[in-house]
């Protein structure tokens, strides 16, 4: 999966767009943090905390 450069319709030299590979790489970090979640619970706290500082959860975490 290398690339050279996209043409002036966003696609390389194997046909694949360039948001191909940005959805293909958010999956990935996707899966990653999902399973960084699951196996420290320190993250998973950090996670938690960070989404109640920001007002997006409301559980009672300060």
């Amino acid at each position: 999966m290398t690339s050279t450069g996209f043409d002036r319709n966003g696609l390389d030299g194997a046909g694949i767009h360039w948001m191909q590979y940005l959805s293909m790489t958010s999956m990935s970090l996707l899966i990653f943090f999902i399973a960084l979640d699951k196996a420290l619970p320190s993250f998973h706290h950090l996670i938690l905390l960070s989404m109640a500082k920001a007002g997006i959860i409301c559980n009672g975490i300060s």
